[in-house]
């Protein structure tokens, strides 16, 4: 097949959709909807913008949570990620119920089957990349509902059924797995 040239503002070729959740500067818990994170053994990357809330705060707080929320969350992926933490609660918006984790001070989003806790390592900002946060975090530690693991102690893989990112400046659009 032949390829053409596209004139594309970016490309977000499917990436899974997290909430991300802390304590702000004054302890009240917060979450947002963030579609660019990855791991790499211990080390959790998350791309925000720089002038967000959540960047903001991180930056200061440190500790956070990536909750990996299902299908059957959609809506409280799209008020987490519609609303700005220094107008609102969206854990009360969204109805979600913030858990203290036992491992970093950050609450865990209940609703979430998975999650990792993070402590802020680096922070990643060039001029280059203008408005953009990366945040590099270590990895503390990772919990499961119980209904999600296999007899072994693993993911049961074929219960899991996030959502999936799609963009290119023009559209943009959420895809289940299957």
């Amino acid at each position: 097949m032949e390829k053409i040239s596209v004139n594309l503002e970016k490309l977000y070729y499917g990436f899974p959709v997290v909430l991300i959740s802390f304590y702000d500067q004054n302890g009240v818990p917060n979450v947002t909807t963030v579609s660019s994170t990855y791991t790499l053994k211990n080390m959790m990357m998350v791309g925000l913008s720089s002038k967000g809330f959540a960047a903001q705060q991180i930056k200061e707080v440190k500790d956070f949570v990536i909750n990996l929320p299902m299908r059957t969350m959609e809506q409280e992926i799209g008020i987490c990620g519609s609303h700005s933490g220094r107008d609102a609660n969206k854990f009360d918006l969204a109805m979600l119920t913030p858990v203290k984790s036992s491992v970093v001070n950050a609450p865990i989003v209940g609703e979430c089957p998975i999650a990792i806790e993070c402590t802020l390592k680096d922070v990643i900002e060039s001029d280059h990349f203008g408005g953009l946060t990366n945040l590099m975090a270590e990895i503390k530690g990772r919990c499961a509902d119980e209904g999600y693991l296999s007899a072994e102690g693993g993911l049961e893989l074929s219960r899991l059924d996030p959502i999936h990112y799609y963009g290119d400046g023009k559209t943009k659009g959420f895809k289940f797995t299957v």
